[in-house]
């Protein structure tokens, strides 16, 4: 069969997965690259085998394009992608994939009216350590699920402002908009790992935001002359912020997102507790305790952490113990490589992917949510059943 053939929306973040291509063999081939940026294109110009677009509407009457890849900002993600399944292409889109429930029940729509898979790209969900996580769990290793949690810590106030001291797009994005605005990273390994939309599904959320610090005070240091940015009051989005859900088999979830605070770059935290075994990951380590194998005291108390690594060997998933060399070349901890070979797949299979539109919709909903919470003085609200006819 013929490869499919993508274009890139968004140069600066496409290139990784104009990166991965090169490894996913015969499945994908790049044929656009699409910016209103020309020369974020620059790199793509001497290369006869992909057009350069600014205009994303040419791209979407050009036949012999198969599918597009959104990179684009957050808040374009749902409308780029019912445009394309609306011209006949199929769509891998980054995260998140809408931002009100509005764009969630459209985007649903659009997919099961026109037939074509719609992909979301969480990588988080493939990185190699998340994946054993989920290979456990399907195993019986954890028992039954009582809590889980997910972080992502990424200081992200050098992208916030260009060099003259203008907003960028997550500068504006501050400024406008509160509450959870980035969940999926978090959200998408531990759903997972609780097989939501599968096995469970949630059943509602409530939100809290801390006051917006970190953000002002980074533009009083660094652009003295912009007294516009050093109010608080400026920037409806806070530095972070805090997110709880329920599922209907009562399984807690909590889930943080941090833009802001200053720390070092280590971007996200994991935790996993079952009746038989429990998982952290932060900073780096990634750490588990299996009842009947780990340490125990003698009362049968929980002892000592042990590695994750120790149990690769029984436990690596299937995807990765076929593809860890390819993977582990890509970007994200191998999660940009799988989720364009999961995509391609599915197209050519003509089978639901692994992150269909259910789970990117049901995923990236609680931005929405999490600010209908604050508003209502972070009282829970309920999580619409997205595959509910």
């Amino acid at each position: 069969m013929n490869p499919l053939r993508f274009a890139i929306i968004g140069a600066r973040r496409g290139r990784t997965f104009a990166n991965s291509a090169a490894n996913v063999s015969g499945l994908v081939q790049l044929a656009a690259v699409c910016d209103t940026n020309p020369e974020m294109m620059d790199e793509w110009r001497d290369d006869p085998e992909v057009r350069c677009f600014t205009d994303y509407q040419q791209v979407l009457d050009d036949d012999s394009i198969d599918a597009v890849c959104l990179a684009t900002p957050v808040p374009l993600h749902a409308r780029q992608a019912i445009a394309a399944l609306e011209a006949g292409k199929h769509v891998l889109s980054e995260v998140t994939a809408a931002y009100t429930i509005e764009e969630c029940w459209d985007l649903i729509k659009t997919v099961e009216r026109t037939g074509l898979t719609y992909m979301m790209a969480e990588n988080y969900c493939y990185m190699r350590e998340n994946m054993m996580i989920e290979n456990m769990v399907e195993q019986g290793v954890f028992g039954e699920i009582t809590f889980a949690s997910g972080a992502y810590l990424h200081d992200c106030r050098d992208l916030m402002w260009d060099k003259s001291g203008d907003l960028t797009w997550r500068g504006r994005l501050r400024q406008s908009h509160y509450g959870n605005t980035y969940p999926t990273h978090s959200l998408g390994p531990v759903s997972r790992w609780l097989g939501i939309n599968r096995r469970d599904r949630y059943i509602s959320t409530s939100t809290w935001g801390l006051p917006c610090l970190a953000i002002p005070a980074y533009a009083q240091r660094n652009f003295p002359s912009r007294p516009e940015y050093f109010g608080n009051a400026t920037w409806k989005g806070s530095d972070n912020a805090t997110t709880l859900l329920k599922t209907e088999k009562g399984i807690i979830v909590e889930i943080r997102v941090d833009w802001a605070s200053p720390r070092p770059h280590n971007m996200h935290r994991h935790e996993l507790q079952g009746t038989k075994a429990s998982f952290t990951s932060q900073e780096g380590d990634s750490l588990i305790w299996i009842e009947g194998r780990s340490e125990t005291s003698a009362t049968g108390i929980a002892g000592a952490w042990e590695p994750l690594s120790k149990y690769y060997d029984e436990f690596e998933h299937p995807l990765w113990q076929k593809h860890l060399v390819e993977a582990t070349k890509a970007g994200h901890g191998g999660g940009d490589y799988f989720t364009l070979l999961e995509f391609a797949a599915a197209v050519r299979e003509n089978r639901l992917p692994m992150i269909d539109v259910y789970d990117a919709v049901t995923w990236s909903s609680i931005t929405p949510l999490s600010r209908l919470s604050i508003d209502q003085n972070n009282n829970a609200v309920e999580v619409p059943d997205f595959k509910a006819k």
